[in-house]
């Protein structure tokens, strides 16, 4: 008679599940967007990822390509989606530029305080980035300018400020009211109401037509 109970099956419980691609790629992806975050483009490591996403390194080659890929899919695209989303919704909202300016800020700046880790990521890997990277924000600059553009000439505006730099600096002005929030305000920061209200004025002011 046999006695099945000191056997090497393993128990359920100690077998390790296998993981789709999916999770699979979803474990990459937020293991290299803290990492990136925390040490930059160059710092960071692939055999760190893997590490952190306890995954085995080929696989982030396998699913991305390369670290440069990695690094738009888990830094830029976030970006790119919600402002895919902002430029969606901004079609319908009136011509006031007032307004506009508001719901720009509103629609971004809360985004960009949720996500810090996503500017920290960008700003560590400056001058680090292949060329092709650094024009991973390019589609929503160029589209937010066409709309800009589209919106001053139905009002029969002319700009004193290319739209050119508005989007980017206004993108700059969001994002460094983001990190530097506490070198600002070390005491008695401003409520966020606050804050946001203020840089819409800001924006609005900067994005003055130009006086016939």
């Amino acid at each position: 008679m046999h006695d099945f109970s000191s056997s090497g099956a393993l128990a359920p419980s100690q077998r390790r599940m296998r993981r789709t691609t999916a999770e699979i790629r979803a474990l990459i992806l937020e293991s290299a967007r803290v990492l990136f975050a925390e040490r930059g483009f160059s710092g960071a490591t692939t055999r760190h990822i893997a590490a952190r996403a306890e995954v085995a390194e080929p696989l982030i080659f396998n699913n991305f390509g390369s670290k440069s890929t990695l690094f738009v899919e888990a830094v830029i695209e976030p970006f790119n989606a919600r402002f895919s989303e902002f430029l969606a919704h901004s079609g319908e909202l009136p011509p006031d530029r007032e307004q506009r300016s508001a719901h720009f800020v509103h629609a971004l700046y809360p985004f960009l305080r949720d996500n810090a880790d996503l500017l920290l990521a960008l700003v560590k890997s400056n001058g680090e980035m292949e060329a092709a990277t650094l024009h991973g924000l390019d589609d929503y600059f160029s589209r937010a300018v066409a709309r800009m553009r589209d919106q001053y000439e139905l009002a029969a505006l002319q700009f004193d400020v290319p739209p050119e730099l508005i989007v980017r600096y206004a993108f700059g002005m969001l994002a460094g009211a983001v990190l530097f929030r506490d070198w600002f305000f070390p005491d008695d920061a401003p409520e966020e109401d606050v804050a946001e209200g203020a840089l819409a004025r800001m924006l609005f002011k900067a994005s003055e037509p130009r006086k016939p």
